[in-house]
Formats: structure tokens, sequence, C-alpha cells
């Protein structure tokens, strides 16, 4: 699904409404799957053969609310080859119709 993705969480802190207001989206296509016994998300850009995600992935995704066509996502951002700490993070996803 083609959505609007703003991650509300820097670090595993959640940002002020204030900076998630200020933040800018990451458009692309949504995608939520299973992988190696865990569900992720991650976003790429629609017309990407390779799929490249354009956030970092969100590893054991969990579907928390969903209203009209909004929904929020909440679970665990990785470091690159498990370079470090994980960090719990949430997206706020605006589907495009």
């Amino acid at each position: 699904m083609f959505g609007k993705v703003k991650q509300l969480r820097r670090a595993g802190k959640r940002l002020s409404m204030h900076d998630i207001q200020r933040a800018d989206y990451v458009e692309g296509e949504v995608r939520v799957y299973g992988l190696a016994g865990a569900i992720v998300a991650s976003v790429s850009k629609p017309d990407s053969q390779v799929g490249d995600s354009l956030l970092p992935v969100l590893y054991d995704a969990k579907l928390v609310s969903m209203h009209g066509t909004g929904m929020l996502f909440k679970g665990e951002e990785r470091p690159q080859g498990d370079a470090g700490p994980a960090y719990i993070q949430e997206w706020s996803v605006m589907v495009e119709r």
C-alpha cells in the first residue's frame, strides 16, 4: 500500500508533539511481511525493483491502532549488522487512496 510515514521516536524516546508535527513524511510503498519468524514493516520507493527501505526496517511490527486512513505501528528498530542496541520505534502511517 502507498502511504506517508513519520517516525515518532528517536533512539527509543518519544518525540514531542511539536517535533512530530514539524517532521517530514517519508512517502513510499509500505510493506508488512514475515521474515525469519518475525513480522517486519518497511517503506520503499514505489517504483523500486530492489525494495531498499527508505527508513530503518521495523521488526516485530504490530498494528496498534487504525482509524480511517491512519495507522499506528510499533516495533523495534535495529542498527545495521546488530552494531548497537535496538530501540522501540513507532510509525504513524497515512494511507493514500
